[in-house]
């Protein structure tokens, strides 16, 4: 069965195929700006944070086994004397094992985090990469068929309708004149040899050209 294109406006085709280029553009940039920004949060939640807050996990136990040492300290410096207080280092200590707890939850939020990210990673990608994959690919082979599109068009409207070929009406009816010269030629011929049909001929005639039941009269005397 025949399809057909029902193509009102060449320059419609044009401007699409302008359209997608500069769609694919954008869609290629947003694409790209997307991976990018996953890409740094990625960095900064594995890389930046998470070593961040085991480095402070690391520090703030060793801040906390000085505030140990420092209230064991005062507690044997105030042996035997009312006068000496270890509020100071008491308060320390606490602040220290406060300060430790928020970093190790830190890191136990970013370990659990991580997971979820990727998850998320994978699941964009898998909505993204078919579009990325046509840009790349599939893209291309439609402009390619836009532009040939546009191009048999074009061709077509530039081709000129055939021209019928024309009949030669003179050299037709041209034709019957000799053919009916010869054919009386012949006649007169054939009466002249024989003396006969000289007579018999316009009998013949007359005979055609009488009204039918009336009978034929000839210039003898009966």
């Amino acid at each position: 069965m025949s399809r057909s294109a029902n193509v009102l406006s060449i320059q419609t085709l044009k401007d699409f195929k302008i359209a997608m280029i500069n769609y694919a553009e954008d869609a290629r940039s947003a694409l790209s700006g997307v991976d990018m920004d996953l890409r740094r949060t990625r960095d900064w939640l594995e890389r930046d944070q998470l070593g961040f807050w085991q480095s402070q996990v690391k520090k703030r136990s060793e801040d906390l086994m000085q505030a140990r040492a420092d209230l064991h300290k005062r507690k044997i410096s105030q042996q035997g004397s009312d006068t000496v207080s270890d509020a100071e280092q008491k308060e320390a200590l606490r602040e220290a094992q406060r300060k430790l707890r928020l970093a190790e939850d830190k890191v136990v939020l970013i370990k659990r985090l991580i997971p979820f990210l990727h998850h998320a990673i994978d699941e964009y990608h898998s909505h993204s990469q078919p579009l990325g994959d046509h840009l790349s690919g599939g893209f291309e082979r439609s402009v390619a068929t836009l532009e040939r599109m546009v191009l048999s068009l074009e061709a077509y409207l530039a081709m000129s309708a055939p021209s019928a070929p024309r009949l030669d009406t003179a050299g037709v009816g041209g034709s019957a004149g000799p053919t009916s010269t010869t054919s009386g030629s012949t006649t007169a011929e054939s009466i002249a040899e024989n003396g006969t049909e000289s007579t018999a001929a316009p009998a013949a005639v007359a005979e055609d050209l009488s009204p039918a039941g009336e009978p034929l009269t000839t210039g003898k005397a009966s």
